[in-house]
């Protein structure tokens, strides 16, 4: 074909493909069933939580120019922080946006200051533009410090500030609201790093004190048994076992004291193998420098009669039970401050269950579970209270540290081996897991639903299924080392940065599964990957840039460390350089570049996948990059020569 004629097919082909981007919006058109939606926002446990009880969380609907799903954004403040913190390039400009309409619905405050509506309330909508918003009122959504509560009528919205406080708004003031951002720059994750990290440590400094408590009991001395040296030592002491084995009964303690044996290689605690061997009812109970074993066998609390504190029909329900109620060597309830520290444990079932314990402190644990993981289940849960999980050791079992309904619980230093999942967050927020090393496992680190707030910094994930998978939004993922996994790095939720992380010789580098494109990816070597990068079927372009692809065609002509083409990890042509012969020099042909740059330009034509804007020529991390070569090659998972493999 002549160059002219190609020309002008091209130019009908980008006409036909922009025209669905061209088309008005029908103004007369009504919202989808929210449940349609691709849903973003709060978290998950706030969201189900409404489901389930007369709290109610404002909605929007919103139909972008360039994104073919409609978006459904729990909270209107979610909205409005999207917007202000995405731009117009992630989805193209809204269309359409719909909002819930309080009008003529009796809204009231609980306590803490929740929207709550009659749990006969309809569902109504309005459009944005025709809304009336009341910012800055005394309502809450739990988790976010301001709801934004729109109404159709002026004269209702006026109504409820009178009652709550606030002023009424249009949409464009509403948008103007105080509502913080999603998206963060790297110097503020650091720094957010930074704070998590010296609470952490201040917590388990407070915890260390209870080790310093003065001794009012040795057992075989002043009390012949464990249980009688408990009973028997006043508050705030420590009861001393000497080396030696000590069989107990379920033993409980409910007032403040350090159990302290002589070290995990002397002293040893063994249960009965029916339940639990230590529960502790009262804060700052610290059981330290021991062996624990005998704990019971059953794994969970599903058929257990016992006391949960969550209504019997409550969404969270069996959550709590099941994963809070089983047998375990530690048991804390409603004892926050508390310490494990330097203990060994052997357990078919849990390890230290913490139940509405906040600031719980795990240390120097060395946890040995099963070798088959639907043999056992977790090593450390945090249910309902921030844990600090350090220095510690798993090998086995289900899960090595698992958090639910949890406001910042940090683990660092960390390893596991031969699990399903390493760390676990279900429905928490601002888990970090950093300086870790996780291999063998089907999830190395996994946050699942609408978390945010999560790092994972600095750790070395590998010989996995996946490496990170972390749903939610407003995540940072890196300096991450990811070697040997099936999937290296899973991209999901938005508005997340993951930078600088080494992902090498995995099946496939990255596995982007997020319906939005407002994540920042940046600053990553992928090197030596089956597949440098793979995306879920979804017709939407992911922009990422300054990442270093090993391979990537392209030359740095200019010295400014980025190639002079722009590299597509999922495209038809630049996905296959590295193993098909006679790719580079198609990758570098002008039909190729005259299509690429067209689809740059043109949003019509864009269609799906991924592609970096502006790739680097070298490493990132260049001495990680070397060591990581040096140690391994080929692709997929290595050869232990230990017996914690996942099995599944």
């Amino acid at each position: 074909m002549h160059s002219r004629h190609l020309a002008v097919a091209v130019a009908a082909l980008v006409v036909l493909g922009a025209v669905p981007f061209w088309v008005a919006p029908d103004r007369g058109a009504a919202t989808v069933p929210f449940e349609q939606t691709k849903q973003t926002g709060l978290p998950e446990h706030v969201v189900r939580e409404a489901e389930t009880t007369p709290l109610v969380i404002p909605r929007a609907e919103v139909y972008y120019s360039q994104y073919r799903y409609v978006v459904g954004y729990h909270g209107v403040t979610s909205l409005v922080a999207s917007l202000r913190a995405q731009g117009k390039a992630a989805f193209g400009p809204p269309m359409r946006t719909y909002v819930s309409d309080f009008s003529g619905i009796d809204l009231s405050l609980t306590d803490e200051g929740h929207l709550r509506a009659p749990e006969a309330a309809p569902t109504k909508w309005v459009p944005a533009r025709e809304a009336y918003f009341v910012v800055g009122s005394d309502a809450s959504i739990p988790t976010r410090d301001a709801a934004i509560v729109p109404f159709s009528e002026r004269r209702d919205a006026a109504a409820f500030a009178d009652r709550h406080g606030g002023e009424v708004r249009r949409w464009a003031g509403a948008k103007r609201a105080g509502v913080g951002r999603l998206d963060r720059t790297t110097a503020e994750w650091e720094r957010t790093v930074a704070g998590r990290l010296a609470d952490a440590n201040a917590t388990a400094s407070r915890a260390a004190d209870l080790l310093d408590r003065p001794v009012s009991v040795v057992v075989g001395r002043d009390a012949p048994t464990l249980a009688a040296a408990v009973e028997r030592a006043p508050p705030d002491t420590t009861v001393r076992v000497p080396a030696g084995t000590y069989r107990v009964d379920g033993l409980r303690v409910d007032k403040p004291l350090t159990i302290r044996g002589a070290g995990a290689n002397e002293t040893r605690v063994v249960g009965d193998g029916n339940g639990s061997v230590v529960t502790a009812g009262a804060a700052r109970t610290a059981v330290a420098d021991l062996a624990l074993a005998g704990v019971g066998g059953n794994r969970s609390g599903a058929d257990r009669d016992v006391d949960v504190p969550v209504a019997e029909d409550a969404w969270n329900y069996d959550i709590w039970k099941v994963h809070g109620y089983g047998d375990a060597a530690v048991v804390f309830d409603a004892a926050g401050g508390s310490l494990v520290a330097d203990v060994r444990v052997n357990t078919t079932s849990n390890g230290v269950i913490a139940r509405n314990s906040p600031n719980v402190t795990v240390s120097n644990l060395t946890l040995y579970g099963t070798k088959r993981w639907d043999d056992g289940f977790i090593g450390v849960v945090a249910l309902g209270g921030r844990a600090v999980v350090r220095d510690s050791t798993f090998r086995g079992g289900k899960v090595g540290v698992y958090a639910h309904e949890s406001d910042g619980v940090v683990v660092s230093n960390a390893r596991m081996e031969g699990m399903m999942v390493g760390v676990f967050d279900f429905y928490g927020v601002r888990t970090t897991v950093t300086n870790s090393t996780v291999e063998d496992t089907w999830n190395a680190v996994y946050v699942e639903h609408r978390s945010y707030g999560t790092v994972v910094r600095g750790n070395r994930l590998r010989n996995s299924r996946n490496g990170v998978l972390v749903a939610g939004q407003a995540n940072y993922v890196a300096e991450n080392t990811l070697v040997h996994n099936r999937n290296g790095i899973a991209v999901r939720g938005g508005f997340s940065r993951y930078e600088r992380n080494v992902v090498a010789y995995n099946r496939r580098g990255f596995r982007a599964m997020s319906f939005f494109p407002t994540n920042r990816v940046s600053g990553n070597d992928v090197v030596g990957n089956g597949r440098p990068a793979e995306i879920d079927a979804f017709n939407v372009l992911h922009v990422w840039r300054g990442n270093h692809w090993a391979g990537a065609p392209g030359v740095d002509a200019d010295g400014d460390g980025r190639l002079s083409r722009s590299y597509r990890p999922t495209g038809t042509v630049d996905s296959r350089v590295a193993d098909a012969p006679g790719t580079p020099t198609l990758a570098r042909s002008p039909t190729v570049s005259f299509i690429r740059a067209l689809r740059d330009v043109v949003p019509g034509i864009r269609g799906g996948g991924l592609v970096d804007a502006g790739p680097r020529a070298h490493p990132t991390r260049p001495g990680t990059v070397a060591r990581v070569v040096g140690a391994y090659d080929g692709v997929g998972q290595h050869a232990d020569d230990d017996p914690w493999d996942f099995r599944q």
